[in-house]
């Protein structure tokens, strides 16, 4: 994309490493983050594959945010919906800090649709095949939007597996911690169970008038029951651990699905906007 000295622009700020980055902010939808799939990519660890949108339409610049894992922050407040830029402000990606400038602005708001842009055009002509005309320039939006619709469907996707994730690990963990319980409470169990055996027989041996009478076993029904209880705490360790196990494979299997998905938006011959037509053209004009 050729960049015009009057264009708006993002220059990174932060970190050091990025720092002078120029991101142009071109007409029309623009994707941004780490992946290779998005428009306008900075090499950034806490960026997602697609992170936020930038947008420019009307004469007004606009950005927002994709269902990011670290979120998109304007002056310091979370971007939850499109929010219009001004010069001079300072957008967050994740860690990655840039300063939103439009050279020689003078405040006013700029003209809703630059002087040289052609008039829309509405009446619709002959559409064929090679041709698709871009009728009042809606055509070419629409491909673009359900882009950026399916970047973010992507982006939510691979939230919700990576939240997932981190609950099937915590459930395994605490099964874990169950099931150790469970076989310490048994440990007991088998413990009392030996000395009672133990101290039973001792009492046989020394029985005598008024004494337990010979033959008599000792009374073991108190370990057997806490042996019980043990067990069950055990096949409730178990389960939970079971569980746990089987989500993490679910939620790495969406999140490897939601990933490879991502990779593919821009070559996936399905996908409506890779249709091998040429968008945007009106009359002769690309």
């Amino acid at each position: 994309m050729t960049m015009s000295s009057d264009d708006p622009r993002l220059v990174v700020i932060h970190p050091s490493q990025l720092a002078g980055t120029v991101l142009p902010v071109g007409l029309g939808r623009r994707s941004l983050g780490r992946g290779h799939a998005a428009d306008l990519r900075l090499d950034d660890p806490h960026l997602s594959s697609i992170h936020a949108a930038l947008s420019q339409a009307g004469g007004q610049t606009s950005v927002e945010d994709l269902g990011s894992r670290n979120g998109t922050l304007v002056n310091g407040e979370p971007v939850r919906r499109p929010r219009v830029l001004h010069d001079g402000d300072v957008v967050q990606f994740g860690m990655v800090r840039a300063r939103y400038e439009v050279p020689g602005s003078t405040g006013l708001m700029p003209p809703a649709r630059p002087a040289q842009e052609r008039p829309v055009r509405f009446d619709v002509d002959r559409q064929t095949g090679g041709q698709i005309n871009n009728v009042g320039r809606d055509q070419y939006n629409h491909y673009v939007q359900e882009r950026d619709s399916f970047l973010r469907h992507v982006a939510a996707a691979r939230t919700r597996s990576l939240r997932l994730i981190w609950l099937s690990l915590a459930l395994m963990f605490s099964g874990g911690l169950v099931y150790l319980w469970g076989k310490h409470l048994e440990d007991q169990a088998q413990r009392s169970a030996v000395d009672s055996f133990t101290k039973g027989w001792e009492s046989i041996r020394n029985s005598g008038p008024g004494k337990l009478p010979p033959g008599k076993p000792p009374d073991l029904s108190p370990a057997f029951v806490e042996g019980s209880n043990a067990s069950s705490v055990e096949m409730i360790g178990c389960i939970i651990g079971a569980v746990g196990l089987m989500l993490f494979l679910l939620a790495l299997i969406m999140h490897i699905v939601a990933a490879a998905r991502g990779k593919k938006v821009d070559s996936d011959p399905r996908h409506s906007w890779n249709a091998r037509v040429q968008r945007g053209r009106v009359g002769g004009w690309d």
